[in-house]
């Protein structure tokens, strides 16, 4: 072979390494895909202008499609918008007319996955955009009137914070009706809240409003969730606004110790989907706290095991509305790993304590083992500094100016507590001021 045909093989053996690395690279960099069918249906027929749609996931936004002007149809029947292809993945929000709202759409390969958007006046509806065909079912259920939807509503809770539709937006709440001075049925709800906290995801929420707003206060009412060492939401309001928030449930307000002991599922998108009524079955014991606020009459609903229902039947429920889909074993998954600045400049990361329990607020000096760190968010250097030397604080005050660690927990008020197992698992969270009622539970339960 001379050498000039020899070159020339070389050439062309490079030219084809070169093209099926180039074949291969375009292989690994084009990703998994599935179909998305976007549906649009409305509460009564309505109308969309022509518009985009996008989706948006942990990688940001992206454009699904877009769609001509069109009429839509009233629920329960749906306008096909357009098939789409997009990367198999985890999606959270959908943006059509330029308003975005939540979703939950996990896009597999080789299915197809539907994607329903409610729409008012052409605009999407708030916390009508439903992701998989179950989830779209659901939603036509809803859209249709199947379902009776939870009235606007304008609560104060037990830190005297407006209480509103727009804090239990995208989240399974279990509503329950009481009185602090309740002494039958209210001890055993609580008892029942109590085990529930413990077993359920962050994301359902534990509510209860009270029928006696004359006695029950926002001061009232915190007391009462730490004298009980609750860590959920109570909540009031004045007589008129009570009475019309509890009509849809048939609870009116309390003249007496009895009231109608109601407990609601309410899914994330605003609708009431059962009740339970009467009193739980609680496993026939309950904390000190609620045992001894028990009545005659309550003391032989706790020892008959209530109405027959408790836990397992609240767990059912949140099953069938997809409240469980995340796992609540460790009480709120790993604690996100974060390094951050004291106020003295000292580099501190959550990893250096791992075998330690972590308590991220102040707490009393009586437990050795437990790690205390105070997280100072969104502040000047100034101002934190000078806080934590009028209150003359001696436990390690972390910076985090930028919010970063507070978003990376889900921070939604201040203050907020978290309690964190030796191995990194959240154990639970409580947001507002804490007293030993609260604390003591948590504490024990990591192990310090």
């Amino acid at each position: 072979m001379t050498r000039r045909a020899r070159l020339i093989r070389r050439a062309a053996l490079g030219a084809a390494i070169v093209v099926a690395a180039a074949v291969l690279g375009h292989l690994l960099l084009t990703p998994v895909t599935g179909d998305v069918l976007l549906l649009l249906t409305a509460r009564q027929a309505d109308h969309v202008a022509a518009t985009s749609v996008d989706l948006h996931s942990a990688q940001g936004w992206m454009t699904l499609g877009s769609i001509p002007a069109r009429a839509v149809p009233k629920a329960p029947e749906t306008a096909e918008a357009f098939l789409a292809r997009v990367p198999v993945g985890s999606y959270d929000r959908v943006r059509l007319a330029g308003v975005s709202v939540p979703v939950a759409l996990v896009v597999q390969k080789d299915i197809l996955n539907p994607l329903l958007v409610g729409v008012d006046a052409g605009r999407p509806l708030p916390d009508s955009a439903y992701g998989g065909t179950e989830a779209v079912s659901l939603g036509l259920n809803e859209l249709s009137g199947q379902l009776k939807a939870m009235l606007p509503f304008s609560l104060v809770d037990q830190f005297g914070r407006n209480f509103t539709n727009a804090d239990i937006a995208g989240h399974d709440v279990l509503l329950a009706a009481f009185h602090s001075s309740c002494r039958e049925t209210c001890p055993l709800v609580a008892g029942l809240f109590l085990q529930l906290r413990q077993r359920l995801p962050p994301s359902v929420l534990l509510v209860e409003v009270t029928t006696d707003p004359s006695e029950d206060t926002p001061s009232v009412l915190r007391d009462y969730a730490g004298r009980i060492g609750a860590s959920w939401t109570f909540a009031t309001a004045d007589p008129q606004t009570l009475a019309a928030f509890w009509k849809p449930f048939d609870v009116v307000l309390s003249t007496s110790d009895v009231h109608r002991s109601n407990l609601a599922l309410i899914d994330r998108h605003g609708y009431i989907r059962t009740y339970f009524l009467g009193a739980p079955d609680v496993g026939g014991t309950l904390p000190a706290p609620l045992d001894t606020q028990l009545s005659a009459a309550g003391r032989q609903l706790l020892l008959t095991h209530g109405n027959g229902w408790g836990d397992s039947q609240i767990l059912d429920a949140l099953q069938a509305v997809g409240g469980l889909a995340s796992p609540s074993s460790s009480g709120g998954g790993p604690a996100p790993v974060f390094t951050l600045d004291t106020l003295d400049g000292t580099r501190v990361s959550l990893a250096d304590f791992r075998g330690r329990p972590v308590l991220i607020e102040r707490t009393a000096a009586q437990h050795p083992r437990l790690v205390v760190l105070l997280i100072d968010e969104r502040d000047s250097h100034q101002s934190a500094s000078a806080f934590v030397n009028e209150l003359q604080i001696t436990s390690a005050v972390l910076f985090d100016g930028d919010g970063k660690v507070g978003d990376a927990y889900g921070i939604s008020g201040l203050p907020t507590t978290f309690f964190i197992h030796p191995e990194g698992g959240i154990e639970g969270r409580y947001i507002g001021e804490t007293n030993a009622g609260i604390l003591g539970p948590h504490i024990s339960a990591i192990g310090a």
